[in-house]
């Protein structure tokens, strides 16, 4: 996972020249922007502040860096990290090999020593100066197999505490279960006062995992709670007299959990390699290759580029020449000749037909790509329409559901057992049908493949608000490259734009005016000119631009498209969505992701919302019908609209 930019000051700067030093070294690492030099200190936002520690120790020992947080400043510490043992335990585990794998990765990180994994016991040990060993064990365990979890324990595992954890107490639940079980049956035929009791015993025992999530839900005031509410309806079943199928409803919902997570990893799992960006490169060393991680390729190396690669480090060229397409770093269409000593740059793509070899001058880490990645990261945060439509929808349909089962299943019978009594059942079913709708992460699930979509197509979105709004646009606003002949790519673009079912307008600053039927063109007007024209469109607008002259109609626009990639830094930070592919074709296809991603979204809804009304309809029209059939549903809708969510990738 790439981290946001951070913020940091640099002070105890002694002399102007040690000043204006660090300010030209900052300056020339793509990691650092937005550098403001003061008179004794400097100010900068940038990714790993450790990545610049030799840089700004090398220039003076004694400086201070500090760490800007919400206005606050606190001191960084560069010092070693002091190395500690960890210990490691996992679950899910079916076979070792992946554990081997594992451990075998690990042996080969330097960041890890003493790497040693205990099969007797299932306990992983290492030693390592990381701060967060556990997250970092844990993405990389994902890539081996995702559906094994691993768990960090403080204090050295005996073999007899792993047994007493592992063995004993399972032992010991199933001990406690055959026997409610067996009482269960065996009252049941003499119809026993206390056979209600020793079934919802049976019902606790094989809900307990079940039980120990609902109390913290509890503790934690959250009683509208998926989990508090089918365990509420499982005690209902149970005072309904429906002992058999309401452990049965126990144990499937129990499973569900399981497989639902299963689910939702492979879908995850397909964002992922959606937005994986290349992490491995051919280090060149005295006339051999090898492939290795980028990560640990330093400065000084060389790597061999071929054709159709794109450079992942910026560097200089040291043997053969090509032809670059530089887009996403100037916004250019034309291919750009290199040769021995041309300074390249990543992000830029061998569009010729010979390898080059290029010696980086820089990290892995602080590359374009990586920037491009961190953009991509950031999208989520916000929530786009439709999953706030979603979750508005979520949040009265769960207590209105609630209250019919309430009414129904306790209300009704307390004041007339007699005659309201089978409505218990009812009221049980109803509870279950009240969780979250399934549609309301499957949502979020979809707008994470549409951003991946649009990554995987070099469309980055800096705000998940962008693609999801650029459904609602009535007009889109299409600025032409400043002096730049009209090619027959634009004519087609232009032509399938305007069969959107919105306005079609389209600013024209090229040597050539332009005339069509079919859409508004506006020649060689001015920044201003362009500001009265929008003030007049019918919105919201879609404007796609991409120079800095741009920048005040992008920010007066719905949704901002910019293209062009990093060319631009300013421009960058005023866009909800950034092209980085030279191919016209992508403004497009972002509204094709666009329409797409909210169908699978409004789809997934309907589906969710018409199998509750169903399953409502059959428990009102047969009292009788099983509460594990209801969990049946709700389990198979919600694997099906959680994969449905990912379609947009295939």
């Amino acid at each position: 996972m790439i981290l946001a930019k951070k913020t940091f000051e640099i002070s105890n700067i002694h002399s102007v020249e040690e000043l204006n030093n660090l300010s030209l070294e900052l300056n020339s690492k793509e990691q650092v922007s937005h550098i403001k030099v003061n008179k004794d200190n400097i100010v900068f936002n940038c990714i790993d502040i450790d990545a610049l520690s030799h840089l700004i120790q090398n220039i003076n020992k004694e400086l201070i860096v500090k760490e800007v947080v919400d206005g606050q400043k606190r001191q960084y510490d560069f010092a070693q990290k002091k190395e500690s043992k960890h210990y490691f335990m996992f679950k899910n585990m079916i076979t070792e090999d992946d554990i081997y794998v594992l451990v075998k990765r690990l042996e080969e990180d330097q960041r890890y020593h003493d790497v040693y994994y205990d099969s007797q016991n299932k306990v992983l040990m290492l030693v390592s100066s990381q701060r967060d060993v556990l997250s970092l064990l844990r993405k990389e365990l994902f890539k081996i197999n995702p559906s094994i979890e691993i768990i960090e324990h403080r204090k050295p595992i005996r073999s007899q505490d792993v047994f007493n954890q592992k063995y004993l107490n399972t032992y010991i639940r199933i001990g406690i279960l055959l026997v409610v079980f067996s009482l269960a049956l065996i009252t049941s035929k003499d119809h026993s006062q206390v056979t209600p009791f020793l079934w919802l015993a049976t019902m606790l025992v094989l809900a307990e995992p079940l039980l120990k999530r609902v109390w913290t839900k509890l503790r934690h005031n959250n009683f509208l709670d998926e989990d508090v509410l089918v365990l509420c309806a499982l005690l209902m079943g149970i005072a309904s007299g429906v002992y058999v199928e309401t452990c049965l409803a126990v144990i499937l919902y129990q499973v569900a959990g399981p497989i639902l997570t299963k689910v939702l990893e492979r879908s995850l799992h397909k964002i992922d390699q959606a937005v994986t960006m290349p992490e491995r490169g051919m280090r060149v060393q005295q006339d051999t290759s090898e492939e290795v991680s980028l990560y640990d390729v330093e400065i000084g190396d060389v790597l061999e580029i071929k054709p159709g690669e794109t450079i992942p480090i910026p560097g200089v060229i040291v043997k053969g020449s090509t032809k670059l397409n530089t887009y996403s770093n100037t916004s250019t269409y034309e291919l750009v000749d290199v040769s021995d000593h041309s300074e390249v740059h990543s992000g830029d793509v061998n569009a010729g037909e010979n390898s080059i070899h290029i010696q980086v001058n820089e990290t892995y880490e602080s590359s374009n790509l990586n920037e491009l990645m961190n953009i991509a990261s950031v999208a989520p945060v916000y929530e786009s329409k439709i999953e706030q439509y979603t979750k508005i929808l979520s949040r009265f349909y769960t207590p209105v559901m609630v209250t019919l089962g309430i009414v129904l299943g306790i209300i009704l019978p307390i004041v007339s057992f007699d005659e309201y009594g089978q409505y218990i059942h009812v009221g049980a079913i109803l509870l279950i049908l009240s969780g979250a709708l399934s549609s309301d992460q499957s949502t979020a699930i979809g707008m994470l493949a549409g951003f991946a979509k649009a990554f995987e197509s070099g469309i980055i979105v800096e705000s998940s608000l962008g693609l999801d709004s650029v459904n609602a646009a009535q007009t889109i606003v299409y600025d032409r490259f400043d002096g730049v002949e009209v090619t027959e790519e634009e004519l087609d673009l232009f032509k399938k734009l305007s069969h959107m079912g919105r306005t079609l307008v389209i600013f024209n600053d090229g040597p050539v005016a332009l005339e069509n039927d079919q859409y508004t063109i506006y020649n060689d007007l001015t920044v201003e000119e362009k500001l009265e024209k929008m003030d007049s469109l019918i919105g919201p607008i879609v404007y796609i631009g991409d120079s800095f002259k741009d920048i005040v109609l992008l920010q007066k626009s719905y949704v901002g498209i910019s293209r062009g990639g990093l060319a631009d830094s300013k421009v960058v930070e005023n866009s909800d969505i950034v092209l980085i592919d030279s191919d016209l074709n992508k403004v497009y296809e972002t509204f094709l992701i666009a329409r797409k991603m909210r169908t699978i979204a409004v789809g997934n809804n309907i589906l969710t919302i018409f199998m509750k009304l169903a399953v409502l309809v059959a428990v009102i029209s047969f009292t009788a019908l099983p509460l594990w059939i209801a969990i049946l549903v709700e389990m198979m809708v919600s694997a099906f609209v959680m994969s449905s969510s990912t379609f947009i990738l295939e």
